[in-house]
């Protein structure tokens, strides 16, 4: 097998991931936000839209990677001003962080 054909196979393979949000769930139970990775394609269209504003594009990144059990989106364009305007930056940064494969920014400290 082709190396290009191994990579693709590797991709195609990665869980989904699921990160839980306390602070934007219900009650006594988290709200589950799932993710597939992002590809480098995805990743340059969020760059772009978000015009190198790296606050905007993690806004970007809910908007477009964030599902719910069902595989359906959790939040959509009309959302990006709440998102920007009228949620904890320190939980939005949190999540998508995640979504992106990287690890939250308390963490990468710690270590």
């Amino acid at each position: 097998m082709k190396a290009i054909e191994r990579a693709k196979t590797h991709f195609a393979e990665q869980d989904v991931k699921v990160i839980k949000v306390p602070e934007w769930g219900e009650e006594d139970k988290p709200l589950e936000i799932y993710s597939k990775p992002l590809t480098l394609s995805e990743t340059s269209k969020l760059y772009k839209m978000s015009k190198n504003d790296d606050l905007t594009m993690m806004a970007y990144v809910l908007i477009y990677k964030a599902l719910d059990e069902n595989g359906d989106k959790l939040f959509t364009l009309d959302d990006k001003g709440s998102l920007l305007n009228n949620v904890d930056q320190e939980i939005l940064v949190k999540v998508a962080t995640q979504i992106m494969g990287q690890e939250p920014i308390e963490d990468v400290k710690k270590n």
